[in-house]
């Protein structure tokens, strides 16, 4: 089945801005999560949306989406403030992952909106 194909793929996110020693990734998501990450990601590209708005949505992603090569979560609420100071990167980055996993012709059109 496609879907089973596609949440077995793993696919790494350069995080290096972060850490250049742990590789990370984007979790396999099940229907939900997929649905939860999408509401993120419309968030974040929704342009009426202020800056805070759109870092609460990109770091929740992040939380979200993004696994070490173990399967545990890469960060974690403690981290917000480190996310804040450093590169956004990785997370334009685990976007594209995700987006790079999935068909979605209407995501990519509210994305280029």
């Amino acid at each position: 089945m496609y879907i089973k194909a596609l949440s077995q793929e793993r696919k790494p996110v350069d995080v290096s801005e972060w850490n250049d020693e742990v590789k990370a990734f984007f979790k396999p998501l099940s229907g939900f999560e997929t649905l939860v990450f999408n509401d993120y990601f419309m968030e974040f590209y929704n342009k009426e949306n202020g800056a805070e708005a759109r870092f609460q949505a990109g770091f929740k992603a992040a939380l979200f989406a993004l696994v070490d090569e173990d399967g545990n979560a890469l960060l974690s609420e403690s981290d917000e403030e480190t996310v804040r100071a450093a590169s956004f990167l990785p997370i334009m980055r685990a976007f594209s992952v995700g987006l790079s996993l999935r068909d979605d012709a209407p995501i990519e059109s509210a994305k280029k909106n």
